[in-house]
């Protein structure tokens, strides 16, 4: 068996026992998870969910009676009669009866008729709260796509490392066994160092994709658990009609195109009614007295009650010019959809097309490394060392970088689909 076929063996019998969570080992599902769980826009989504929530419930308050309790103290020196202002009750002051007035008032105010307002603001609150689920979804699918990206990086990465590792470990024990001339000791030393150079790049590169998976899942860089994966080819196996369909039900940005084409309508709506008139029952209580004491005694305290009805007929200049406004951010809202709608299908194709390419390549190049390794191992056993067996090592690690490269493209082109369409080709 080849090297190649025995590391994707050893990766499929390891799979398993990451995805169940082994000790010290991080599968795809929990890097998601915890980068979820931790992301700043998610847990900002959330609290707009609970603002949202909230202005639900006081645009419902708005159908109910408004009452208020107020009471006030006056002091007064005056030389005639005063009537106080309408913050105080608008009560009658009269200097002759004292020099200190006490009153108290219950009110209470009903509205009867809003012409709509009141009913299209709750729709607008309903509306807005549906939106914040949708904005909250978003921020996760947008979570999400990152740990998948540096999830499969860092897989890439380690691969790219073990496989320098592995090439670099055998051309340099060739190398010491090869009768070299001055100008074949030049070549060997140039391809030694061209090998180390791709080991050292890939450490780098694993060690800043091993540091950003950290970032994501806010997690201290000592932190134990590794990322254990299948790195290798994952089929697309559904047609991209179905991709497409599925992205119009499943995409996030498109029921928030939905809820905003709603927001719009009730925006319309609500500029429309501000020329209906508005209806309103009220109704006070009031107690006054010159002395607090009084207060509380039915023949020295005066009181009274009154109960009224009010209509409200609006008169603005800006009634149409507010309706036309809403009518072309409508219209704009509309636009801005059939653009979405677009830039969906057009990124649904791309990652599509692309997976299906590198997939295609990657199954090809998989191949030519088994078939190249397998030729390799028996040319070199039945040969003494030699020059041209260096080079054809060198060959066979260019080859499967090239290898990975593919893999790496196919798994990158199936996640940027699966966000595309809003939903896992699995699920």
């Amino acid at each position: 068996m080849t090297r190649l076929a025995a590391a994707l063996a050893v990766l499929l019998a390891a799979a398993p026992a990451a995805a169940q969570g082994a000790s010290g080992t991080l599968a795809l599902s929990d890097v998601v998870g915890m980068a979820v769980q931790n992301s700043p826009g998610v847990l900002a989504a959330e609290q707009d969910i609970i603002i949202a929530r909230q202005r639900v419930s006081e645009a419902r308050f708005l159908e109910l009676p408004q009452f208020s309790l107020a009471g006030s103290l006056s002091r007064m020196s005056l030389e005639y009669p005063e009537v106080l202002g309408p913050d105080f009750g608008g009560p009658f002051l009269d200097p002759a009866a004292g020099s200190s007035f006490y009153s108290m008032r219950v009110q209470a105010m009903q509205p009867l008729y809003t012409g709509g307002r009141n009913s299209n603001t709750l729709k607008m609150a309903k509306t807005a709260a549906n939106q914040a689920q949708v904005d909250y979804e978003t921020a996760r699918a947008a979570a999400a796509l990152a740990a998948k990206k540096t999830f499969y990086t860092v897989l890439y990465q380690r691969r790219l490392k073990e496989s320098a590792s592995y090439w670099l470990d055998r051309a340099g024990k060739l190398d010491s066994e090869l009768h070299k001339s001055p100008l074949e000791k030049l070549e060997a030393g140039m391809l030694l160092s061209s090998l180390s150079d791709r080991l050292a790049r890939a450490g780098e590169g694993l060690d800043a994709a091993h540091a950003e998976l950290l970032k994501i899942i806010s997690r201290e860089p000592d932190f134990p658990a590794e990322p254990s994966g299948d790195f290798s080819p994952q089929p697309v196996s559904v047609p991209v009609s179905r991709c497409l369909v599925t992205a119009m039900e499943s995409r996030p940005e498109m029921k928030a195109e939905l809820y905003k084409a709603q927001m719009d309508d009730i925006a319309v709506n609500m500029a429309m009614v501000r020329r209906n008139p508005t209806i309103y029952l009220g109704a006070s209580y009031d107690l006054s007295s010159y002395k607090l004491t009084s207060l509380t005694r039915d023949a020295e305290r005066s009181s009274g009650w009154l109960a009224s009805i009010g209509i409200l007929f609006p008169l603005s200049y800006d009634i149409w010019t507010q309706v036309q406004q809403r009518r072309a951010q409508q219209r704009q809202g509309e636009l801005q959809r059939a653009a979405l709608q677009d830039d969906i299908r057009f990124d649904i194709m791309t990652a599509y097309r692309e997976a299906v390419s590198r997939q295609e390549e990657a199954g090809r190049l998989g191949k030519e490394l088994q078939e190249m390794e397998a030729g390799y191992e028996k040319a070199a056993s039945s040969e003494r060392p030699s020059m041209d067996e260096l080079r054809a090592l060198c060959s066979l690690c260019r080859l499967e970088k090239r290898y990975l490269d593919a893999v790496y493209g196919q798994l990158m082109a199936r996640v940027r689909l699966e966000w595309a369409q809003g939903r896992d080709l699995d699920s």
